[in-house]
């Protein structure tokens, strides 16, 4: 990491400029952002109440009538986690939902209107029918160190992150290999300031030797700061972009 003398406007690869970006201006440069991480968790409800409108939308209603639209008020909480390092490009993508026990649909995804390529008698019924647009969409894949790293989905009873995930997750990254090691670097993760980095068999773990990770807790007041996407626009459209999904 190389301190500046004066802050700076950095653009995605660390080369000063004119514009000005959403954020703080660079105090400090990263020579090695593949081995800098963060991870941030974004809340949500399938819960349509309170959704509000997205713009650009027009109904066209009798005289008199009031447009309505079905919409599902039950609570189903989830929590939708990004796994992405300084360089920019996700390597992991993480879902919690809501509940004791997940069916198997939840975790494959199903667009019960997509077209059905044979049926479950063909041994290759699975695999034919697992990508997007398709009847099982599964989540959001990435791509990292070649590989085609699949959307994690896992359950809690609140639909929140909880210790044990994190170091799942964590674990997870080291099987697939997704984070090179070296003797000589160390793999840095920044989290944000949850509760559940604070409880002791979080702590723990962190600073077992056999981890090979170096975890910094943000403080939790103050993540405008430092907390990789969480600004108002971002945030803004990820809810516009879940509104109309849930109307689809």
């Amino acid at each position: 990491m190389i301190r500046l003398a004066e802050p700076i406007w950095a653009a995605k690869e660390q080369q000063q400029t004119n514009q000005v970006f959403f954020g703080q201006k660079a105090t400090h440069l990263l020579t090695r952002p593949d081995f800098v991480f963060f991870v941030d968790g974004v809340g949500s409800n399938l819960n349509q109440e309170g959704d509000g409108a997205v713009g650009g939308k027009s109904k066209i209603m009798g005289r008199g009538s009031v447009p309505r639209e079905k919409a599902t008020t039950n609570d189903t909480h989830f929590t939708l986690l990004e796994f992405t390092p300084a360089t920019g490009e996700p390597i992991m993508c993480a879902v919690i939902v809501e509940g004791k026990s997940m069916k198997p649909e939840v975790v494959s995804g199903l667009d019960v209107f997509a077209t059905r390529l044979g049926d479950e008698s063909d041994p290759d019924f699975l695999v034919k029918s697992t990508s997007p647009g398709i009847i099982y969409t599964y989540g959001p894949s990435c791509l990292s160190q070649g590989k085609d790293v699949p959307c994690i989905v896992c359950n809690t009873d609140s639909g929140l992150i909880t210790f044990k995930l994190m170091v799942s997750f964590l674990k997870i990254m080291d099987e697939l290999e997704l984070v090179p090691r070296t003797d000589r670097l160390k793999r840095f993760l920044l989290l944000y300031g949850h509760g559940f980095c604070l409880e002791l068999p979080f702590l723990q773990c962190i600073n077992n030797p056999d981890l090979e990770w170096v975890v910094c807790i943000g403080v939790p007041y103050g993540t405008f700061y430092w907390q990789v996407g969480d600004s108002s626009q971002q945030n803004g459209s990820y809810k516009m972009a879940l509104t109309k999904y849930k109307e689809s």
